[in-house]
């Protein structure tokens, strides 16, 4: 998946959990675990897992 594609899904994501359409936000997950699943170099869902982590300092 392109850079840009991912930059895209990220930011649907995080728009989609700002505004709590939680079946927007499941929906983009579950295209993140597809593409994860047929693409072992796929990094979205490593991007929104990261988004759920916290800082280390």
């Amino acid at each position: 998946m392109p850079e840009q594609t991912v930059i895209a899904y990220l930011a649907e994501y995080r728009d989609a959990r700002a505004t709590g359409d939680y079946d927007r936000a499941i929906s983009i997950v579950f295209d993140a675990i597809e593409q994860a699943t047929t693409n072992p170099t796929a990094r979205l869902l490593d991007e929104i897992r990261g988004l759920h982590q916290p800082a280390a300092a």
